[in-house]
Protein backbone atom coordinates (compact mmCIF):
# COMPACT_ATOMS: atom_id res chain seq x y z
CA UNK A 1 0.00 0.00 0.00
CA UNK A 2 1.66 3.01 -1.27
CA UNK A 3 1.05 6.42 1.32
CA UNK A 4 3.28 8.61 -1.26
CA UNK A 5 2.55 12.27 -0.44
CA UNK A 6 2.89 15.18 -3.09
CA UNK A 7 5.73 16.98 -3.43
CA UNK A 8 6.45 20.82 -4.55
CA UNK A 9 9.89 22.69 -5.70
CA UNK A 10 9.27 26.50 -5.35
CA UNK A 11 11.51 29.05 -6.95
CA UNK A 12 11.45 32.30 -5.56
CA UNK A 13 11.27 35.17 -7.24
CA UNK A 14 14.43 37.29 -7.43
CA UNK A 15 13.82 40.84 -5.88
CA UNK A 16 15.77 43.80 -4.49
CA UNK A 17 14.73 45.07 -1.52
CA UNK A 18 16.23 46.56 2.18
CA UNK A 19 16.56 43.57 4.00
CA UNK A 20 15.64 45.83 7.11
CA UNK A 21 12.66 47.04 4.94
CA UNK A 22 11.12 43.49 4.91
CA UNK A 23 11.13 42.99 8.86
CA UNK A 24 10.23 46.49 9.69
CA UNK A 25 6.36 45.87 10.36
CA UNK A 26 7.84 43.16 12.80
CA UNK A 27 10.38 44.87 14.52
CA UNK A 28 10.45 48.41 17.29
CA UNK A 29 12.86 50.64 16.64
CA UNK A 30 16.28 51.27 18.28
CA UNK A 31 17.07 53.89 19.90
CA UNK A 32 19.37 55.55 17.58
CA UNK A 33 16.29 55.33 15.02
CA UNK A 34 16.93 52.50 13.16
CA UNK A 35 15.45 48.96 13.14
CA UNK A 36 16.53 46.59 16.14
CA UNK A 37 19.19 43.75 14.81
CA UNK A 38 18.12 39.83 15.39
CA UNK A 39 20.16 37.41 15.72
CA UNK A 40 18.48 34.18 13.65
CA UNK A 41 19.73 30.77 13.53
CA UNK A 42 17.65 29.85 10.45
CA UNK A 43 20.12 28.73 8.38
CA UNK A 44 21.66 26.22 11.27
CA UNK A 45 24.00 29.26 12.61
CA UNK A 46 24.21 32.29 14.22
CA UNK A 47 23.88 35.16 12.23
CA UNK A 48 22.11 38.51 11.58
CA UNK A 49 18.59 38.39 10.13
CA UNK A 50 19.72 41.46 7.27
CA UNK A 51 22.64 39.01 6.16
CA UNK A 52 19.96 35.72 5.33
CA UNK A 53 19.02 35.32 1.93
CA UNK A 54 15.76 34.23 2.57
CA UNK A 55 12.02 35.75 2.66
CA UNK A 56 11.23 35.58 6.95
CA UNK A 57 9.12 37.80 9.00
CA UNK A 58 10.75 37.86 12.54
CA UNK A 59 9.67 39.35 16.13
CA UNK A 60 12.54 40.18 18.77
CA UNK A 61 11.60 39.92 22.57
CA UNK A 62 11.09 43.82 22.64
CA UNK A 63 8.67 43.32 19.74
CA UNK A 64 6.87 40.21 21.32
CA UNK A 65 6.94 42.65 24.52
CA UNK A 66 5.75 45.95 22.67
CA UNK A 67 2.86 44.25 20.89
CA UNK A 68 1.78 42.35 23.76
CA UNK A 69 2.09 38.99 21.86
CA UNK A 70 1.20 35.92 24.15
CA UNK A 71 -0.13 33.17 21.73
CA UNK A 72 0.03 32.16 18.71
CA UNK A 73 -3.05 34.42 17.24
CA UNK A 74 -1.51 37.67 17.88
CA UNK A 75 1.27 37.07 15.56
CA UNK A 76 -0.04 35.04 13.11
CA UNK A 77 -2.31 38.17 11.84
CA UNK A 78 1.02 40.35 11.61
CA UNK A 79 2.93 37.78 9.53
CA UNK A 80 2.71 38.19 5.37
CA UNK A 81 1.24 35.43 3.63
CA UNK A 82 0.49 33.17 6.65
CA UNK A 83 -3.07 31.79 6.67
CA UNK A 84 -4.52 29.44 9.37
CA UNK A 85 -7.68 27.61 9.81
CA UNK A 86 -9.65 25.36 12.66
CA UNK A 87 -8.52 22.06 13.53
CA UNK A 88 -9.98 19.36 15.66
CA UNK A 89 -6.81 18.53 16.47
CA UNK A 90 -6.29 19.77 20.03
CA UNK A 91 -8.63 22.34 21.92
CA UNK A 92 -11.00 24.24 20.72
CA UNK A 93 -8.70 27.16 19.41
CA UNK A 94 -6.35 24.51 17.72
CA UNK A 95 -5.50 25.63 14.11
CA UNK A 96 -3.48 24.97 11.11
CA UNK A 97 -1.23 26.53 9.35
CA UNK A 98 -0.39 27.57 5.90
CA UNK A 99 1.94 29.84 4.44
CA UNK A 100 1.95 31.01 0.96
CA UNK A 101 -1.04 29.15 0.50
CA UNK A 102 0.16 25.69 0.93
CA UNK A 103 -2.64 24.16 2.99
CA UNK A 104 -3.43 20.71 4.23
CA UNK A 105 -2.14 18.62 7.01
CA UNK A 106 1.77 18.44 7.77
CA UNK A 107 2.64 21.13 5.14
CA UNK A 108 4.25 23.74 7.90
CA UNK A 109 7.04 22.99 9.89
CA UNK A 110 6.86 24.24 14.08
CA UNK A 111 9.21 24.36 16.21
CA UNK A 112 10.65 25.23 20.13
CA UNK A 113 14.07 25.45 19.62
CA UNK A 114 15.44 23.01 17.50
CA UNK A 115 12.35 20.28 18.14
CA UNK A 116 9.93 19.77 15.60
CA UNK A 117 6.13 20.04 16.92
CA UNK A 118 2.72 19.49 15.40
CA UNK A 119 1.23 22.74 14.14
CA UNK A 120 -1.68 22.84 16.60
CA UNK A 121 0.85 23.26 19.63
CA UNK A 122 0.03 26.84 20.69
CA UNK A 123 2.71 27.27 23.23
CA UNK A 124 2.30 30.36 25.20
CA UNK A 125 4.41 32.91 24.30
CA UNK A 126 6.58 33.74 27.43
CA UNK A 127 10.34 33.99 27.94
CA UNK A 128 10.93 33.72 24.32
CA UNK A 129 14.30 35.48 22.69
CA UNK A 130 12.47 36.04 19.12
CA UNK A 131 9.96 34.45 16.45
CA UNK A 132 10.96 33.60 13.14
CA UNK A 133 8.59 33.06 10.37
CA UNK A 134 10.33 31.36 7.41
CA UNK A 135 8.71 31.31 3.68
CA UNK A 136 9.16 28.62 1.32
CA UNK A 137 10.10 25.13 1.08
CA UNK A 138 12.95 24.58 3.86
CA UNK A 139 13.15 21.03 3.46
CA UNK A 140 17.24 20.62 3.52
CA UNK A 141 18.01 21.83 6.90
CA UNK A 142 13.94 21.31 8.18
CA UNK A 143 13.08 18.38 6.62
CA UNK A 144 9.26 17.26 6.37
CA UNK A 145 6.61 19.20 7.18
CA UNK A 146 8.20 22.25 6.23
CA UNK A 147 6.72 22.40 2.24
CA UNK A 148 5.23 25.44 2.77
CA UNK A 149 7.54 27.28 5.53
CA UNK A 150 8.65 27.11 9.25
CA UNK A 151 7.66 28.74 12.47
CA UNK A 152 10.15 28.84 14.89
CA UNK A 153 9.81 29.63 18.43
CA UNK A 154 13.17 30.25 20.10
CA UNK A 155 13.65 30.46 24.19
CA UNK A 156 15.75 32.47 25.91
CA UNK A 157 18.96 30.91 27.94
CA UNK A 158 19.25 31.21 31.69
CA UNK A 159 22.08 33.67 32.26
CA UNK A 160 24.62 32.93 34.32
CA UNK A 161 26.06 35.99 35.74
CA UNK A 162 23.13 37.75 37.21
CA UNK A 163 19.78 37.63 39.04
CA UNK A 164 16.72 38.84 37.30
CA UNK A 165 12.32 38.54 37.83
CA UNK A 166 9.66 39.67 36.35
CA UNK A 167 5.97 39.09 36.72
CA UNK A 168 3.00 40.06 34.70
CA UNK A 169 -0.89 40.46 35.41
CA UNK A 170 -4.24 41.03 33.66
CA UNK A 171 -7.52 41.99 34.06
CA UNK A 172 -10.53 42.19 31.11
CA UNK A 173 -13.90 42.00 31.11
CA UNK A 174 -15.73 40.55 27.45
CA UNK A 175 -19.56 41.09 27.02
CA UNK A 176 -22.24 38.56 27.93
CA UNK A 177 -19.91 37.01 30.43
CA UNK A 178 -20.30 36.14 34.20
CA UNK A 179 -16.64 36.62 35.04
CA UNK A 180 -13.88 38.42 33.71
CA UNK A 181 -10.91 37.40 32.23
CA UNK A 182 -7.53 36.91 34.03
CA UNK A 183 -3.98 36.19 33.50
CA UNK A 184 -0.18 36.07 34.70
CA UNK A 185 2.68 34.91 34.61
CA UNK A 186 6.11 35.11 36.06
CA UNK A 187 10.00 34.71 35.00
CA UNK A 188 12.67 34.05 37.49
CA UNK A 189 16.42 33.70 36.49
CA UNK A 190 18.69 32.29 39.16
CA UNK A 191 22.44 32.14 38.87
CA UNK A 192 23.59 29.01 41.13
CA UNK A 193 27.49 29.11 40.44
CA UNK A 194 28.03 32.31 38.81
CA UNK A 195 29.53 31.86 35.11
CA UNK A 196 29.60 28.27 35.46
CA UNK A 197 25.60 27.75 36.82
CA UNK A 198 21.94 29.10 36.00
CA UNK A 199 18.41 28.24 36.52
CA UNK A 200 15.55 29.81 34.95
CA UNK A 201 11.86 29.17 35.67
CA UNK A 202 9.16 30.36 34.37
CA UNK A 203 5.16 30.07 34.68
CA UNK A 204 1.51 31.42 33.81
CA UNK A 205 -2.05 30.80 34.01
CA UNK A 206 -4.67 31.99 31.64
CA UNK A 207 -8.27 32.19 31.87
CA UNK A 208 -10.99 33.65 29.02
CA UNK A 209 -14.41 33.62 30.15
CA UNK A 210 -17.02 31.58 28.13
CA UNK A 211 -19.66 34.03 26.58
CA UNK A 212 -22.48 31.11 25.30
CA UNK A 213 -24.98 29.25 27.27
CA UNK A 214 -26.50 25.74 27.07
CA UNK A 215 -29.84 25.02 27.54
CA UNK A 216 -31.30 21.85 28.00
CA UNK A 217 -34.61 19.79 29.16
CA UNK A 218 -35.10 20.42 32.66
CA UNK A 219 -36.71 16.91 33.22
CA UNK A 220 -34.78 14.44 30.66
CA UNK A 221 -38.09 12.16 30.13
CA UNK A 222 -39.60 15.16 28.43
CA UNK A 223 -36.95 15.11 25.91
CA UNK A 224 -38.48 14.39 22.43
CA UNK A 225 -41.83 14.27 23.40
CA UNK A 226 -42.85 18.06 24.97
CA UNK A 227 -39.61 19.10 24.92
CA UNK A 228 -37.04 19.96 22.22
CA UNK A 229 -33.80 21.80 21.59
CA UNK A 230 -35.68 25.26 21.19
CA UNK A 231 -38.91 24.48 23.28
CA UNK A 232 -39.65 27.77 24.78
CA UNK A 233 -40.37 26.01 28.17
CA UNK A 234 -39.22 23.21 30.50
CA UNK A 235 -35.64 23.97 29.86
CA UNK A 236 -33.05 25.48 32.15
CA UNK A 237 -29.34 26.81 30.88
CA UNK A 238 -26.48 27.05 32.47
CA UNK A 239 -23.67 29.87 31.30
CA UNK A 240 -19.80 30.76 31.06
CA UNK A 241 -20.01 27.97 28.09
CA UNK A 242 -16.63 27.78 25.93
CA UNK A 243 -14.42 29.22 28.76
CA UNK A 244 -10.79 28.31 28.60
CA UNK A 245 -8.15 27.82 31.04
CA UNK A 246 -4.46 27.25 30.12
CA UNK A 247 -1.49 27.26 32.02
CA UNK A 248 2.19 25.73 31.65
CA UNK A 249 5.62 26.97 32.84
CA UNK A 250 8.90 25.73 32.07
CA UNK A 251 12.58 24.63 33.59
CA UNK A 252 15.86 25.13 32.19
CA UNK A 253 19.52 24.66 33.12
CA UNK A 254 22.15 25.84 31.77
CA UNK A 255 25.80 24.16 33.19
CA UNK A 256 28.87 25.56 31.35
CA UNK A 257 31.76 23.16 31.17
CA UNK A 258 34.58 25.11 30.25
CA UNK A 259 34.84 27.66 27.64
CA UNK A 260 33.47 25.68 25.16
CA UNK A 261 30.85 23.37 26.54
CA UNK A 262 27.62 24.29 27.81
CA UNK A 263 24.70 21.99 28.33
CA UNK A 264 21.17 22.87 29.22
CA UNK A 265 17.97 20.67 30.00
CA UNK A 266 14.96 21.88 29.76
CA UNK A 267 11.21 20.80 30.35
CA UNK A 268 8.18 22.79 29.52
CA UNK A 269 4.74 22.16 29.88
CA UNK A 270 0.99 22.94 29.06
CA UNK A 271 -2.43 21.98 29.66
CA UNK A 272 -5.28 23.85 28.13
CA UNK A 273 -9.40 22.87 29.14
CA UNK A 274 -12.38 23.87 27.90
CA UNK A 275 -15.93 23.71 29.02
CA UNK A 276 -17.66 23.31 25.70
CA UNK A 277 -17.09 24.09 22.05
CA UNK A 278 -17.27 27.69 21.06
CA UNK A 279 -20.13 27.59 18.58
CA UNK A 280 -23.68 28.19 18.71
CA UNK A 281 -27.02 27.01 16.81
CA UNK A 282 -29.70 29.28 15.25
CA UNK A 283 -32.87 28.51 12.71
CA UNK A 284 -33.09 24.99 13.55
CA UNK A 285 -37.11 24.84 14.31
CA UNK A 286 -38.91 21.46 14.70
CA UNK A 287 -40.71 20.04 11.57
CA UNK A 288 -38.66 22.42 9.18
CA UNK A 289 -37.36 19.80 7.16
CA UNK A 290 -33.58 21.05 8.99
CA UNK A 291 -34.34 20.00 12.43
CA UNK A 292 -35.95 17.92 14.74
CA UNK A 293 -39.59 15.88 14.00
CA UNK A 294 -42.56 18.03 15.05
CA UNK A 295 -43.83 16.85 18.34
CA UNK A 296 -46.63 14.77 18.54
CA UNK A 297 -47.76 16.26 21.95
CA UNK A 298 -48.71 19.30 22.76
CA UNK A 299 -45.26 21.81 23.24
CA UNK A 300 -44.49 25.42 23.19
CA UNK A 301 -43.00 25.69 19.67
CA UNK A 302 -39.80 28.08 19.95
CA UNK A 303 -39.01 31.42 18.27
CA UNK A 304 -36.03 30.87 15.75
CA UNK A 305 -32.22 31.14 17.49
CA UNK A 306 -29.93 34.01 15.75
CA UNK A 307 -26.43 33.91 15.69
CA UNK A 308 -26.18 37.02 18.84
CA UNK A 309 -28.10 34.63 21.23
CA UNK A 310 -25.22 32.60 21.81
CA UNK A 311 -27.07 29.63 22.76
CA UNK A 312 -25.99 25.73 22.42
CA UNK A 313 -29.84 24.38 22.14
CA UNK A 314 -29.51 20.77 23.84
CA UNK A 315 -31.87 17.97 24.87
CA UNK A 316 -29.60 17.13 27.75
CA UNK A 317 -27.07 18.87 30.21
CA UNK A 318 -23.86 17.07 28.72
CA UNK A 319 -20.77 18.97 29.20
CA UNK A 320 -18.76 18.87 26.14
CA UNK A 321 -15.38 20.08 25.79
CA UNK A 322 -11.74 18.66 26.59
CA UNK A 323 -8.17 19.02 27.50
CA UNK A 324 -5.10 19.33 25.96
CA UNK A 325 -2.13 18.34 28.00
CA UNK A 326 1.58 18.33 26.44
CA UNK A 327 4.92 17.98 27.70
CA UNK A 328 8.23 18.53 26.14
CA UNK A 329 11.93 17.32 28.01
CA UNK A 330 14.70 18.08 25.96
CA UNK A 331 18.60 18.39 26.22
CA UNK A 332 21.14 20.56 24.43
CA UNK A 333 24.80 20.66 24.06
CA UNK A 334 26.76 23.27 22.55
CA UNK A 335 30.20 23.09 21.95
CA UNK A 336 31.94 25.32 20.33
CA UNK A 337 35.65 24.66 18.51
CA UNK A 338 38.18 26.30 16.25
CA UNK A 339 36.75 25.67 13.30
CA UNK A 340 32.96 25.83 14.45
CA UNK A 341 29.95 24.73 16.94
CA UNK A 342 28.66 21.43 17.45
CA UNK A 343 25.10 21.46 18.34
CA UNK A 344 23.36 18.56 19.36
CA UNK A 345 19.75 18.66 20.51
CA UNK A 346 17.55 15.51 21.65
CA UNK A 347 14.51 15.85 22.46
CA UNK A 348 11.09 13.81 23.57
CA UNK A 349 7.46 14.71 23.38
CA UNK A 350 4.71 13.75 24.67
CA UNK A 351 0.75 14.78 24.03
CA UNK A 352 -2.73 13.91 25.24
CA UNK A 353 -6.07 15.11 24.01
CA UNK A 354 -9.35 13.91 25.63
CA UNK A 355 -12.50 15.32 24.10
CA UNK A 356 -16.02 15.10 24.29
CA UNK A 357 -19.14 16.14 22.31
CA UNK A 358 -22.90 15.88 22.36
CA UNK A 359 -24.15 13.27 20.01
CA UNK A 360 -27.59 12.56 21.41
CA UNK A 361 -29.83 14.59 19.01
CA UNK A 362 -28.14 13.70 15.87
CA UNK A 363 -27.93 9.92 16.66
CA UNK A 364 -32.11 10.31 17.43
CA UNK A 365 -32.45 12.32 14.53
CA UNK A 366 -30.48 10.20 12.46
CA UNK A 367 -30.99 6.76 13.31
CA UNK A 368 -33.19 5.67 16.46
CA UNK A 369 -36.60 8.27 15.96
CA UNK A 370 -37.39 6.33 12.47
CA UNK A 371 -36.23 2.92 13.46
CA UNK A 372 -39.11 1.27 14.90
CA UNK A 373 -41.47 -1.14 13.78
CA UNK A 374 -44.36 1.11 14.56
CA UNK A 375 -43.87 4.38 12.54
CA UNK A 376 -44.08 7.08 15.37
CA UNK A 377 -41.04 8.76 15.49
CA UNK A 378 -40.87 8.57 18.98
CA UNK A 379 -41.02 4.80 20.07
CA UNK A 380 -37.27 5.11 20.90
CA UNK A 381 -36.88 8.76 22.92
CA UNK A 382 -33.34 10.58 23.02
CA UNK A 383 -30.89 9.49 25.68
CA UNK A 384 -27.81 10.74 26.70
CA UNK A 385 -25.18 9.80 24.16
CA UNK A 386 -21.91 11.28 24.64
CA UNK A 387 -18.90 10.32 22.32
CA UNK A 388 -15.18 10.48 23.24
CA UNK A 389 -12.08 10.84 21.21
CA UNK A 390 -8.58 10.30 22.82
CA UNK A 391 -5.16 11.69 20.69
CA UNK A 392 -1.97 10.42 22.22
CA UNK A 393 1.16 11.09 20.51
CA UNK A 394 4.88 10.32 21.86
CA UNK A 395 7.74 11.78 19.86
CA UNK A 396 11.66 11.26 20.02
CA UNK A 397 13.81 13.83 17.90
CA UNK A 398 17.95 13.84 17.60
CA UNK A 399 19.06 16.35 15.50
CA UNK A 400 23.02 15.94 15.51
CA UNK A 401 25.18 18.75 13.48
CA UNK A 402 28.41 20.90 12.91
CA UNK A 403 27.91 24.36 11.61
CA UNK A 404 31.72 25.92 10.39
CA UNK A 405 33.29 29.09 11.35
CA UNK A 406 36.15 28.81 8.92
CA UNK A 407 38.79 31.49 7.96
CA UNK A 408 38.43 31.53 4.09
CA UNK A 409 35.58 31.58 1.92
CA UNK A 410 34.01 28.86 1.99
CA UNK A 411 31.54 27.48 4.96
CA UNK A 412 29.39 24.74 5.66
CA UNK A 413 26.53 23.08 7.55
CA UNK A 414 26.74 19.28 7.98
CA UNK A 415 24.49 17.35 10.21
CA UNK A 416 22.16 13.84 11.07
CA UNK A 417 18.44 13.76 12.31
CA UNK A 418 16.22 10.97 13.83
CA UNK A 419 12.99 11.27 14.64
CA UNK A 420 10.53 7.88 16.11
CA UNK A 421 6.82 9.19 16.34
CA UNK A 422 4.58 7.10 17.78
CA UNK A 423 0.11 8.48 17.80
CA UNK A 424 -2.91 6.32 18.89
CA UNK A 425 -6.75 7.78 18.16
CA UNK A 426 -9.28 6.04 19.55
CA UNK A 427 -12.80 7.66 19.07
CA UNK A 428 -15.93 5.78 20.83
CA UNK A 429 -19.73 6.48 20.66
CA UNK A 430 -22.44 4.79 22.95
CA UNK A 431 -25.92 5.74 22.49
CA UNK A 432 -27.34 5.47 24.96
CA UNK A 433 -25.04 5.07 27.95
CA UNK A 434 -28.34 2.27 29.14
CA UNK A 435 -28.76 -0.28 26.70
CA UNK A 436 -31.95 -0.05 24.56
CA UNK A 437 -33.35 -3.49 23.53
CA UNK A 438 -33.37 -4.97 20.55
CA UNK A 439 -31.77 -1.70 18.78
CA UNK A 440 -30.52 -3.63 16.31
CA UNK A 441 -33.21 -5.99 15.26
CA UNK A 442 -35.74 -3.03 14.77
CA UNK A 443 -32.64 -1.45 12.78
CA UNK A 444 -31.67 -4.32 10.17
CA UNK A 445 -35.15 -5.95 10.67
CA UNK A 446 -33.14 -8.93 11.96
CA UNK A 447 -31.06 -10.45 14.63
CA UNK A 448 -28.77 -8.46 16.59
CA UNK A 449 -26.06 -7.50 13.83
CA UNK A 450 -23.43 -7.72 16.26
CA UNK A 451 -24.50 -10.31 19.44
CA UNK A 452 -21.30 -10.74 20.72
CA UNK A 453 -20.16 -7.20 20.64
CA UNK A 454 -22.08 -4.46 22.33
CA UNK A 455 -25.57 -3.94 21.03
CA UNK A 456 -26.17 -0.28 21.81
CA UNK A 457 -22.41 0.75 20.06
CA UNK A 458 -22.93 3.34 17.59
CA UNK A 459 -19.15 3.70 16.22
CA UNK A 460 -15.67 2.74 17.87
CA UNK A 461 -12.78 2.88 15.94
CA UNK A 462 -8.73 3.07 17.05
CA UNK A 463 -5.82 3.64 14.73
CA UNK A 464 -2.07 3.26 15.48
CA UNK A 465 0.70 4.82 13.69
CA UNK A 466 4.22 4.87 13.78
CA UNK A 467 6.34 7.13 11.59
CA UNK A 468 10.17 6.66 12.09
CA UNK A 469 12.10 9.34 10.00
CA UNK A 470 16.81 9.41 9.30
CA UNK A 471 18.39 12.02 7.54
CA UNK A 472 21.36 13.71 6.82
CA UNK A 473 21.85 17.12 5.51
CA UNK A 474 24.84 19.56 4.46
CA UNK A 475 24.67 22.70 3.55
CA UNK A 476 28.00 24.52 1.39
CA UNK A 477 28.14 27.87 0.88
CA UNK A 478 30.76 29.66 -1.54
CA UNK A 479 32.10 33.74 -1.01
CA UNK A 480 32.67 34.01 -5.13
CA UNK A 481 33.49 37.67 -4.26
CA UNK A 482 32.65 39.72 -1.57
CA UNK A 483 29.10 41.19 -2.63
CA UNK A 484 28.50 37.42 -4.51
CA UNK A 485 27.69 34.29 -2.64
CA UNK A 486 26.48 30.67 -3.85
CA UNK A 487 25.20 28.13 -1.69
CA UNK A 488 24.16 24.81 -2.45
CA UNK A 489 22.08 22.40 -0.47
CA UNK A 490 20.98 18.22 0.09
CA UNK A 491 18.67 16.28 2.71
CA UNK A 492 18.54 12.66 2.19
CA UNK A 493 15.82 11.20 4.13
CA UNK A 494 13.62 7.97 4.89
CA UNK A 495 10.33 7.80 6.20
CA UNK A 496 8.65 4.24 7.40
CA UNK A 497 5.69 4.22 8.19
CA UNK A 498 3.35 1.56 9.96
CA UNK A 499 -0.16 1.74 10.85
CA UNK A 500 -3.17 -0.54 12.02
CA UNK A 501 -6.45 -0.07 12.84
CA UNK A 502 -10.39 -0.76 13.14
CA UNK A 503 -13.76 0.12 13.72
CA UNK A 504 -17.05 -1.63 14.69
CA UNK A 505 -20.35 -0.51 15.62
CA UNK A 506 -23.79 -0.01 13.89
CA UNK A 507 -22.22 3.05 11.86
CA UNK A 508 -19.86 0.46 9.99
CA UNK A 509 -22.57 -2.26 9.60
CA UNK A 510 -22.50 -3.87 12.79
CA UNK A 511 -21.43 -7.22 12.84
CA UNK A 512 -19.19 -9.25 15.42
CA UNK A 513 -17.13 -7.31 17.79
CA UNK A 514 -14.34 -6.08 15.55
CA UNK A 515 -16.62 -5.24 12.64
CA UNK A 516 -13.43 -3.82 10.16
CA UNK A 517 -9.36 -4.47 10.62
CA UNK A 518 -6.95 -2.84 8.59
CA UNK A 519 -3.88 -4.98 8.62
CA UNK A 520 -0.30 -3.73 9.41
CA UNK A 521 0.68 -1.55 6.89
CA UNK A 522 4.31 -0.42 5.86
CA UNK A 523 5.38 2.17 4.04
CA UNK A 524 8.65 3.25 3.48
CA UNK A 525 10.05 5.68 1.02
CA UNK A 526 13.73 7.81 0.55
CA UNK A 527 14.12 10.69 -1.45
CA UNK A 528 16.41 13.73 -1.91
CA UNK A 529 15.71 17.85 -1.39
CA UNK A 530 18.29 19.86 -3.10
CA UNK A 531 18.52 23.63 -2.21
CA UNK A 532 20.33 25.78 -4.65
CA UNK A 533 20.74 29.88 -3.98
CA UNK A 534 22.80 32.54 -5.38
CA UNK A 535 23.02 36.00 -3.86
CA UNK A 536 24.55 39.16 -4.54
CA UNK A 537 24.83 42.00 -1.67
CA UNK A 538 24.72 45.50 -3.22
CA UNK A 539 24.77 47.86 -0.01
CA UNK A 540 24.69 46.34 3.43
CA UNK A 541 21.24 46.87 3.38
CA UNK A 542 20.01 45.73 0.03
CA UNK A 543 20.52 42.40 -1.44
CA UNK A 544 19.08 40.24 -4.97
CA UNK A 545 19.26 36.84 -4.81
CA UNK A 546 17.07 33.77 -6.07
CA UNK A 547 16.26 30.44 -4.50
CA UNK A 548 15.13 27.32 -5.70
CA UNK A 549 14.28 24.72 -2.59
CA UNK A 550 12.28 21.60 -2.47
CA UNK A 551 10.26 20.39 0.50
CA UNK A 552 7.99 17.54 1.78
CA UNK A 553 5.67 16.10 3.79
Amino acid sequence: MSMREPRIVLIAGVWLAAAAAANAAAEPTSQAGGLEEVIVTAQKRSESEQSVPMSMTTFSSAALEQKSITDFFDYATKVPNLAFAPTGDGVGTARTVSIRGISGDNVTGFYIDDVPLPDSVDPRVLDVDHIEVLRGPQGTLYGARSMGGTVRLITKEPELSKFSATVHAGLADTESTSRPNYTGDAVVNIPLIRDEMALRLTGFYDYEAGYFKRSYCTDPATAGVTCFPLSGSGRTSVSTVAALDTYGGSASLTVKAGDAVTITPRLMTQRAGYNGLPLADFNNLPGNGIGFPAPSGSSTLPSPLTTTDLTQARFFNIPEGGTDWWNLYSLTLHWKAGLGEFVSSTAYFDRRVDETEDQSEFVWAAITSGACANPSPYCFPPAPGPIEEIKSYQRFVEEARFASQLPGPVQFVVGAFYSDFHGRVPFAGLYPPSEVPNLDNELTGGAPNNPDGIPNLIFLQAFHTDIQEPAVFGELSWDITKALKATAGLRWYQVKTTSSGFEEGLAVGGGAVIKAISPLVTDKENGVNPKFELDYRITPDQMVYGLASKGFR
